[in-house]
């Protein structure tokens, strides 16, 4: 049975290899758009299949099976929106006989809301994004990345927004990503290319790289492009620090002053920059001098390059940081396309082409550099829609092969002969555990959806009344320190005499809806909708979820406080002996020992027992009878088939 699973998976691939690439051409031509064309996706999984195919062909590989419907759900579940299928999903999906029925589940998961807390995961760990940033909020941020994902915002689009960002937070989100690293803009530089364009300068900034071409010089001249960003009326902020500090001002208005001063002022950019920069002081290499002001110039090698004159006068300096988002999201630099196809392509199939994702040199090669380029190619005629991108992956055969039990070394060339096992992350394991605990659990909507309500003292005030937008707005229209002074003071009493808010729809609902729901549901929600990261200490933190202080951090190592909170921590309480959870529910419809431990199955593997499987268990059900439900479960939940992506 395996051989002929091998031999028609080979054909599968061979039989793709030969089409002519004439017929799939013609098919690509009429006036709906590539990311909206069903053809157009279907001839490019063919094309990825094709490719796959011929790698396989030239490395003698023989690639494995076709994966079993419940190792392909299970699969398609974890991957497009992070968590498990329930028992629901799970049972109409495997009695379903339809044959499309793998594309239609694609097409059904990247249209669903759940599709958007995953990703959102993704994104918070590429940008760093977090609830605080040193003294005030980053909900502007979060909210800001959530609805461009909401909004299936263009990469392109939403990279150039995020680099050439102005204004304030609660106008504009996207300034989240510069005030994350308020005073480090250096620093904000170096990861700006590790995330974008796959190469890692940091070390320059201290000394010419040793391992590669960088040169202290092209750091420095990056740096320039975003050196000297303000924010807005810093002298207005000095000016609410000094009247926080006299005496007789009371606590409750230092606090609204602060409010004042960091969300608004602190929160903001008011310009793009000077676009020059001076060396340090202790510059020892001859292609410039130790304190000598130089001007922004583009890294050599990723396209067209671009400069910002530190003699000439014509030269606006102040679009600098413009100059410098045009450059970096340009068809001229192909660098950009690269370093996104193989981030998706990772996050889609497990292993990226090239290894390490954000260190990609000179001297690095794709492990299938045709692929590589197809995916390139796609993505651009796409128009950076990533949804769709993913979409044309997840429907290839490559997607759908057998899970490889064989562990590949790491950062050695990985052909895709079927997905490598890899642990869940600390977010798809949170999430999964809740789908086996409570209904529903896509429709609990918590961080980054309170809109742009005034929170004070933990609270939303003033609904329905001002928001944060109005705050900002009004604030900004002041010119002098005495009408800062004076609108603090006035909001310090509205909020004193605030009991509750008026009536309101739309937004204001929602910011009610969102903190009632983080009062009701308290964390049993899903990652995304929690504290952007969790506290140390928390099950995610101990599962590896990022600290959001270094790009990508998270981990999915296991160590001993993984195995203890399964056994007896937050598993066992929360689900093993909690009677009303989910899956115990499940449980008690199964009529017969036989149908409950059927019932377990597909809840928490998304599978039927196999022969010898429902032995044991049954034998189990006659040996310990009320205990052996319980029992079940806390050993399905610890099996490493639950804990990793098959």
């Amino acid at each position: 049975m395996k051989q002929i699973r091998i031999s028609t998976a080979l054909a599968f691939f061979t039989a793709f290899f030969i089409l002519d690439a004439s017929s799939q051409l013609a098919q690509r031509a009429g006036s709906v758009s590539k990311s909206q064309s069903v053809e157009f996706q279907i001839e490019s999984s063919k094309k990825i299949d094709r490719l796959v195919g011929a790698d396989f062909r030239k490395k003698q590989i023989r690639p494995l099976g076709k994966a079993t419907d419940s190792e392909f759900l299970r699969r398609a579940y974890l991957n497009v929106i992070g968590r498990i299928p329930s028992y629901e999903e799970s049972v109409e999906f495997l009695n379903d006989e339809d044959p499309e029925k793998r594309n239609k589940l694609i097409e059904l998961l990247l249209s669903s809301y759940g599709y958007n807390m995953h990703m959102f995961n993704w994104w918070a760990d590429l940008l760093r994004a977090t609830d605080t940033f040193q003294n005030t909020s980053g909900a502007p941020y979060i909210k800001w990345i959530k609805d461009s994902i909401a909004e299936n915002k263009s990469y392109k689009t939403m990279v150039h927004q995020l680099v050439a960002a102005t204004g304030g937070g609660w106008q504009n989100g996207a300034v989240g990503y510069y005030v994350r690293d308020k005073g480090m803009l250096k620093d904000n530089m170096a990861n700006t290319t590790r995330i974008f364009l796959g190469t890692r300068i940091e070390c320059a900034q201290c000394h010419n790289h040793p391992f590669d071409s960088w040169k202290q010089m092209d750091f420095y001249q990056m740096a320039a492009f975003t050196n000297g960003i303000k924010t807005s009326k810093n002298h207005l902020a000095e000016y609410l620090e000094d009247k926080e500090d006299m005496d007789g001002v009371s606590r409750g208005l230092r606090d609204v002053s602060r409010l004042v001063r960091y969300a608004v002022y602190d929160f903001s950019i008011s310009d793009s920059g000077t676009g020059t920069i001076k060396l340090p002081k202790d510059y020892k290499y001859r292609d410039g001098e130790p304190g000598e002001r130089v001007g922004a110039k583009s890294l050599s090698h990723f396209g067209k390059t671009i400069k910002v004159s530190t003699r000439s006068k014509s030269t606006d300096s102040g679009k600098a940081r413009q100059k410098f988002a045009d450059w970096l999201v340009s068809s001229d630099n192909p660098r950009f396309t690269k370093v996104i196809a193989n981030r998706m392509w990772k996050r889609v199939m497990g292993t990226g082409l090239f290894e390490p994702l954000d260190n990609f040199s000179s001297a690095s090669e794709p492990s299938n550099p045709s692929l590589m380029s197809y995916l390139e190619e796609l993505l651009v005629d796409l128009d950076y829609d990533l949804k769709a991108f993913q979409k044309v992956l997840y429907k290839s055969y490559a997607f759908q092969l057998s899970p490889n039990t064989i562990q590949h070394p790491d950062r050695t060339a990985y052909h895709f002969n079927g997905r490598q096992l890899k642990r869940l992350s600390a977010e798809q394991i949170w999430d999964s555990l809740l789908t086996l605990k409570i209904d529903k659990l896509d429709q609990r909507k918590g961080n980054g959806y309170g809109g742009d309500a005034i929170i004070y003292g933990g609270r939303p005030v003033l609904v329905g009344k001002k928001s944060m937008k109005d705050l900002y707005n009004d604030v900004m229209a002041f010119d002098t320190g005495g009408e800062v002074w004076d609108y603090t003071k006035k909001l310090h009493d509205q909020i004193n005499a605030d009991k509750g808010g008026s009536k309101g729809g739309g937004e204001k609902m929602e910011m009610m809806m969102a903190y009632n729901a983080s009062k009701k549901y308290g964390d049993e929600m899903r990652a995304s909708e929690l504290k952007s990261p969790m506290p140390n200490g928390h099950f995610l933190r101990q599962f590896g979820q990022s600290n959001r202080e270094v790009i990508e951090n998270s981990s999915t190592d296991s160590d001993v406080t993984q195995v203890l909170s399964i056994l007896n921590g937050h598993v066992e309480r929360h689900i093993t002996a909690n009677g009303s959870a989910k899956v115990f529910r499940v449980m008690k419809k199964g009529k017969t020992d036989k149908e409950k431990i059927n019932r377990a199955f597909i809840s928490i593997l998304s599978r039927l027992p196999t022969t010898l499987e429902k032995e044991i268990f049954i034998e189990e059900f006659k040996s310990n009878g009320a205990s052996a439900p319980e029992n079940m479960v806390s050993a399905l939940i610890s099996t490493a088939e639950f804990m990793f992506v098959q």
